[in-house]
């Protein structure tokens, strides 16, 4: 189950279900949320989990204040998102989205109660950042020290701080997103890359018994997206992650080019 990067675009047919179906899902509630009725049902804000209001912790990534708001958002998570199922599975990266936006929310909701506690948040940027928190933990492994050229000088950057350089840069394009939210979102990607979340998953046995369950439905999904069982997540699961920086690299040295190029990453 190996994972491509960069990703084919050439067909939709190539990606993950979940990567493809949680965009299709959250523009179909942009739509219905006319006048921000469901936004206001299902918005996070620091009082909800102390006051058992405890829906709000899991649907409130469903929602965006506008359609530019749900684009850059699932524009940035389609590809850590799609790496991440084509290795760990679909409902297994289900859950790991409840996870992330449980845990990240709790922790937004704590701080809240001092800096702002009336403030309403929503959408998936913090997820978002959760993920590439969790591949920026993952490349460190590998290299702990990312160095690149510009102007003639050598530039090396921390492959942990990238997620952090991606926050300032948001705060600075985008002001009126919430900083504290990203905050919690970079901190709960570094607990899923450190494996700190493990203990918060169901048993393997949970999810194939869902599996079974949606068998039917399942297999409508055959031509449309493709969609990682859990008996192939698990094998897949116990390997050691493959270096996405190392792959590119190493065919870069392969591969004869007349000229050098400078790459860059994308997110919101």
């Amino acid at each position: 189950m190996a994972s491509s990067f960069p990703l084919d675009l050439s067909s939709v047919n190539h990606y993950p279900a979940l990567t493809v179906g949680l965009p299709i899902f959250t523009f179909i509630l942009l739509l219905a949320n006319v006048g921000d009725w469901l936004s206001a049902v299902f918005s996070l804000y620091p009082g909800a989990p102390f006051k058992l209001d405890l829906n709000r912790l899991s649907f409130y990534i469903l929602f965006h204040r506008s359609f530019l708001h749900w684009f850059l958002n699932c524009l940035a998570l389609a590809t850590p998102m799609a790496i991440f199922e084509r290795t760990h599975g679909t409902v297994y990266t289900g859950v790991t989205l409840n996870l992330l936006a449980a845990v990240a929310g709790l922790q937004y909701c704590v701080v809240g109660l001092l800096f702002y506690p009336d403030t309403h948040v929503v959408g998936l940027s913090g997820v978002v950042f959760s993920f590439l928190s969790y591949v920026a933990v993952k490349e460190h492994q590998h290299r702990p020290v990312y160095t690149y050229t510009f102007q003639s000088r050598t530039v090396s950057i921390p492959t942990l701080w990238t997620p952090l350089i991606f926050v300032t840069i948001t705060a600075v394009l985008l002001p009126g997103s919430s900083l504290f939210g990203h905050l919690a979102g970079v901190s709960t990607g570094y607990l899923l890359g450190l494996g700190y979340l493990k203990v918060l998953y169901p048993p393997s046995k949970v999810i194939l018994w869902i599996e079974r369950k949606l068998a039917v439905p399942i297999s409508k999904l055959d031509g449309l997206v493709v969609y990682y069982r859990e008996l192939e997540a698990i094998e897949s699961r116990g390997v050691t992650y493959t270096s996405l920086l190392v792959e590119d690299l190493e065919a870069s040295a392969s591969t004869p080019a007349p000229f050098r190029g400078d790459g860059q990453v994308l997110g919101a």
